[in-house]
Protein backbone atom coordinates (compact mmCIF):
# COMPACT_ATOMS: atom_id res chain seq x y z
CA UNK A 1 0.00 0.00 0.00
CA UNK A 2 2.61 2.56 1.07
CA UNK A 3 6.17 2.57 0.11
CA UNK A 4 8.98 5.32 1.04
CA UNK A 5 12.49 4.77 0.04
CA UNK A 6 15.28 6.53 0.91
CA UNK A 7 13.18 9.73 2.07
CA UNK A 8 15.38 12.44 3.66
CA UNK A 9 13.81 15.89 4.81
CA UNK A 10 15.45 18.42 6.96
CA UNK A 11 14.36 21.98 8.68
CA UNK A 12 16.78 25.05 9.42
CA UNK A 13 18.32 25.24 5.51
CA UNK A 14 19.64 22.13 6.72
CA UNK A 15 20.75 22.07 10.55
CA UNK A 16 18.32 19.76 11.45
CA UNK A 17 17.44 16.80 9.97
CA UNK A 18 14.00 15.07 10.41
CA UNK A 19 14.29 12.16 8.21
CA UNK A 20 17.85 10.29 6.81
CA UNK A 21 17.36 7.50 4.81
CA UNK A 22 14.22 6.86 5.57
CA UNK A 23 12.60 3.54 4.07
CA UNK A 24 9.33 1.70 5.17
CA UNK A 25 6.86 -0.94 3.55
CA UNK A 26 3.40 -0.75 4.51
CA UNK A 27 1.24 -3.95 3.58
CA UNK A 28 -2.02 -3.36 2.43
CA UNK A 29 -4.50 -4.32 5.44
CA UNK A 30 -2.43 -3.79 7.81
CA UNK A 31 -1.84 -2.12 10.92
CA UNK A 32 1.68 -0.69 11.50
CA UNK A 33 3.20 1.24 13.94
CA UNK A 34 5.94 3.98 13.98
CA UNK A 35 6.98 3.86 16.98
CA UNK A 36 9.75 6.43 18.47
CA UNK A 37 10.53 9.47 20.80
CA UNK A 38 9.65 12.96 20.12
CA UNK A 39 11.54 13.84 17.58
CA UNK A 40 12.11 10.99 15.90
CA UNK A 41 10.87 11.81 12.76
CA UNK A 42 7.67 10.56 12.59
CA UNK A 43 5.42 13.74 12.43
CA UNK A 44 7.54 15.00 9.48
CA UNK A 45 6.99 12.06 7.43
CA UNK A 46 3.04 11.50 8.14
CA UNK A 47 2.85 15.24 7.31
CA UNK A 48 4.88 14.37 3.98
CA UNK A 49 2.53 11.31 3.16
CA UNK A 50 -0.24 13.95 3.35
CA UNK A 51 1.55 16.75 1.38
CA UNK A 52 1.29 19.07 4.01
CA UNK A 53 5.32 19.44 3.41
CA UNK A 54 7.45 17.66 0.59
CA UNK A 55 10.59 15.69 1.16
CA UNK A 56 13.96 16.77 -0.04
CA UNK A 57 14.67 13.69 -1.71
CA UNK A 58 13.63 10.11 -1.84
CA UNK A 59 10.48 8.17 -3.27
CA UNK A 60 6.74 7.44 -1.67
CA UNK A 61 4.49 5.58 -3.69
CA UNK A 62 0.52 4.59 -3.07
CA UNK A 63 -0.75 1.45 -4.71
CA UNK A 64 2.69 2.03 -6.73
CA UNK A 65 1.71 5.41 -7.96
CA UNK A 66 3.86 7.89 -7.14
CA UNK A 67 2.59 10.52 -4.37
CA UNK A 68 0.57 13.34 -5.77
CA UNK A 69 -2.56 15.43 -4.58
CA UNK A 70 -5.19 13.11 -5.77
CA UNK A 71 -3.87 10.74 -3.32
CA UNK A 72 -5.57 12.75 -0.64
CA UNK A 73 -9.13 11.76 -0.99
CA UNK A 74 -7.83 8.12 -0.05
CA UNK A 75 -5.96 9.82 3.01
CA UNK A 76 -7.32 9.98 6.31
CA UNK A 77 -5.09 11.88 9.23
CA UNK A 78 -5.81 12.42 13.12
CA UNK A 79 -2.79 14.34 13.96
CA UNK A 80 -2.03 14.39 17.65
CA UNK A 81 -2.79 18.40 17.70
CA UNK A 82 -6.69 18.08 17.28
CA UNK A 83 -8.33 20.18 14.69
CA UNK A 84 -12.00 20.83 14.77
CA UNK A 85 -13.98 24.35 15.02
CA UNK A 86 -15.14 24.88 18.88
CA UNK A 87 -18.31 26.98 18.13
CA UNK A 88 -19.77 24.84 15.00
CA UNK A 89 -22.39 22.09 15.34
CA UNK A 90 -20.59 18.88 15.45
CA UNK A 91 -23.19 17.67 12.77
CA UNK A 92 -22.20 20.96 10.22
CA UNK A 93 -18.45 19.78 10.92
CA UNK A 94 -18.68 16.49 9.71
CA UNK A 95 -20.70 17.50 6.68
CA UNK A 96 -18.35 19.91 5.99
CA UNK A 97 -15.26 17.80 5.96
CA UNK A 98 -16.90 15.19 4.61
CA UNK A 99 -17.10 17.24 1.59
CA UNK A 100 -13.75 18.31 1.47
CA UNK A 101 -12.54 15.03 1.12
CA UNK A 102 -15.10 14.74 -1.87
CA UNK A 103 -17.97 13.46 -0.70
CA UNK A 104 -21.57 14.50 -1.21
CA UNK A 105 -23.80 15.82 1.43
CA UNK A 106 -26.39 13.05 1.45
CA UNK A 107 -22.90 10.24 1.71
CA UNK A 108 -21.49 12.27 4.30
CA UNK A 109 -24.85 12.59 6.05
CA UNK A 110 -25.63 8.94 5.78
CA UNK A 111 -21.56 7.69 7.26
CA UNK A 112 -21.75 10.16 10.04
CA UNK A 113 -25.06 8.76 10.77
CA UNK A 114 -23.81 5.20 11.07
CA UNK A 115 -20.46 6.32 13.35
CA UNK A 116 -23.08 7.93 15.58
CA UNK A 117 -25.08 4.69 15.91
CA UNK A 118 -21.76 2.82 16.15
CA UNK A 119 -20.22 5.08 18.93
CA UNK A 120 -23.16 5.47 20.50
CA UNK A 121 -23.12 9.55 20.18
CA UNK A 122 -26.36 10.23 18.01
CA UNK A 123 -27.94 12.67 20.62
CA UNK A 124 -24.35 15.14 20.09
CA UNK A 125 -25.27 16.20 16.43
CA UNK A 126 -26.27 19.24 17.53
CA UNK A 127 -23.71 20.46 20.17
CA UNK A 128 -20.83 22.16 19.80
CA UNK A 129 -17.55 20.95 20.33
CA UNK A 130 -16.80 23.56 23.05
CA UNK A 131 -19.74 21.71 24.94
CA UNK A 132 -17.81 18.47 24.83
CA UNK A 133 -14.87 16.70 27.34
CA UNK A 134 -11.71 16.41 25.89
CA UNK A 135 -12.45 12.61 25.22
CA UNK A 136 -15.91 13.72 23.77
CA UNK A 137 -13.96 15.52 20.99
CA UNK A 138 -11.27 12.54 20.33
CA UNK A 139 -14.37 10.55 19.25
CA UNK A 140 -15.37 13.25 17.00
CA UNK A 141 -12.26 13.82 15.55
CA UNK A 142 -11.73 10.34 15.11
CA UNK A 143 -15.45 10.23 12.86
CA UNK A 144 -13.86 13.53 10.67
CA UNK A 145 -11.34 11.09 10.57
CA UNK A 146 -12.52 7.89 9.01
CA UNK A 147 -16.21 9.34 7.87
CA UNK A 148 -15.00 9.22 3.70
CA UNK A 149 -13.77 5.99 4.06
CA UNK A 150 -10.09 6.41 3.62
CA UNK A 151 -8.12 4.12 1.91
CA UNK A 152 -5.17 4.41 4.30
CA UNK A 153 -5.94 5.64 7.86
CA UNK A 154 -3.13 7.29 9.80
CA UNK A 155 -3.48 8.06 13.59
CA UNK A 156 -0.98 10.28 15.56
CA UNK A 157 -1.24 9.15 19.21
CA UNK A 158 -4.65 8.03 18.60
CA UNK A 159 -5.77 7.12 22.13
CA UNK A 160 -4.26 10.53 23.69
CA UNK A 161 -6.94 11.64 25.87
CA UNK A 162 -9.45 8.55 26.06
CA UNK A 163 -10.77 7.12 29.22
CA UNK A 164 -10.45 3.39 28.89
CA UNK A 165 -13.73 2.82 28.26
CA UNK A 166 -13.32 5.09 25.33
CA UNK A 167 -10.52 3.89 24.10
CA UNK A 168 -11.61 0.01 23.44
CA UNK A 169 -14.79 1.66 22.11
CA UNK A 170 -11.86 3.38 19.42
CA UNK A 171 -9.71 -0.11 19.10
CA UNK A 172 -12.55 -1.97 17.57
CA UNK A 173 -13.17 0.07 15.39
CA UNK A 174 -9.65 0.66 14.26
CA UNK A 175 -9.86 -3.41 13.94
CA UNK A 176 -12.90 -3.43 12.38
CA UNK A 177 -11.63 -0.86 9.53
CA UNK A 178 -8.83 -3.19 9.44
CA UNK A 179 -10.79 -6.12 8.79
CA UNK A 180 -12.75 -4.21 5.77
CA UNK A 181 -9.57 -3.49 4.18
CA UNK A 182 -8.33 -0.14 5.54
CA UNK A 183 -4.17 0.00 5.72
CA UNK A 184 -4.20 2.11 9.43
CA UNK A 185 -0.62 3.62 10.62
CA UNK A 186 -0.33 4.30 14.40
CA UNK A 187 1.97 6.69 15.19
CA UNK A 188 3.07 7.02 18.73
CA UNK A 189 6.20 7.48 21.18
CA UNK A 190 4.32 4.87 23.86
CA UNK A 191 4.35 1.07 23.40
Amino acid sequence: MLNAENVNKSYNSGKKIALKDFSIHVPTGSIYGLLGPKGAGKTSFIRIINQITQPDSGNITIDGVPLNPAHIRDIGYMPEERGLYKNMSIGDQLLYFGELKGMSKNDALTEAKKWFDLLHIDHWWKKKLSELSKGMAQKIQFVVTVLHRPKLLILDEPFSGFVPVNANLIKDQILRLKQEGTTIILSTHRM
